[in-house]
């Protein structure tokens, strides 16, 4: 393991903005003692290992508008931290077609390993966060950066970019109208994915459990290769932000979701 590892990292840890951007999928990073949990270090270069270009987009953005950014830094193949533990991808035994030994048998006490060293200080953190900004009279807006691949089993994925949201759509409904008004860009509402609680954790568990403004935002991984696009996506989603930092929908919790705790604490007891 790299000295003085550290399963997050955050930047602008001590901005007053109520703006926080996470990236939970940001490394391919696996510990030597893993042996690329049996796979080609090529494989786990692949979208598989991580979400392309996202760490730089969201690095862009909370450069740009001065904001905190909290980002994880290792591979969600050794252990999926947009998932609960007992969901079959937090531990994924294969991606598309490829395989994962290392996760095939996967004991018990190897997931509560790496769940305790990797999964739950990077939540601590954003939730250390969250409850630092309230204390100080601030509504945290989460805005959560992903990218998606641009094939997938097969099929050809069209859209530029993609939100992803549930019932509370307050800042998915301001991205939607402002992300309209460029006739080029190909937009997908819950496209790719569809954000949902099986399928996701870190948007849906901090959002509705504090009832925070938020939204999810896949940006497709081609259109994030240069850095000419990076630097647009990272501008455009920065304007948007900077435009409707201080928009009344955005200035209020909503009535916390017990239910959404409930759900997610049970479905991390392994």
């Amino acid at each position: 393991m790299k000295a003085n590892f550290k399963s997050f990292s955050v930047y602008r840890a001590t901005s007053l903005s109520k703006i926080i951007i996470l990236c939970d999928h940001a490394s391919n990073y696996i510990p030597k003692k893993y042996n690329n949990l049996g796979l080609k270090r090529s494989d786990v270069n692949k979208h598989i290992g991580w979400d392309i270009g996202a760490l730089k987009v969201a690095k862009k953005i909370s450069k740009n508008i001065n904001c905190s950014l909290i980002h994880s830094s290792f591979s969600r193949l050794l252990i999926d931290c947009n998932r609960h533990l007992k969901s079959s991808g937090a531990f994924i035994k294969k991606s598309e077609d490829i395989v994962i030994p290392g996760n095939k048998n996967v004991s018990k006490k190897e997931k509560l390993l790496r769940a305790k060293k990797y999964y739950f200080p990077y939540h601590d953190q954003i939730n250390k966060v969250i409850e630092r900004k309230l204390k100080d009279k601030i509504v945290p807006i989460l805005v959560s950066i992903h990218s998606f691949t641009p094939i997938y089993l097969g099929e050809s994925r069209p859209w530029h970019i993609g939100l992803l949201q549930r019932k509370d759509q307050r800042l998915s409904s301001i991205f939607a109208k402002e992300i309209k008004k460029n006739k080029k860009i190909v937009l997908g509402i819950n496209q790719p994915y569809k954000l949902d609680l099986a399928g996701d954790f870190t948007i849906p568990f901090f959002s509705e459990s504090y009832g925070l403004p938020h939204v999810l935002i896949e940006i497709r991984q081609d259109l994030l290769i240069k850095n000419k696009s990076i630097n647009f996506w990272s501008n455009f989603i920065s304007d948007i932000l900077n435009k409707n930092y201080n928009n009344d929908k955005l200035n209020y919790c909503l009535t916390p979701s017990n239910k959404i705790s409930d759900y997610y604490q049970n479905k991390n007891k392994l």
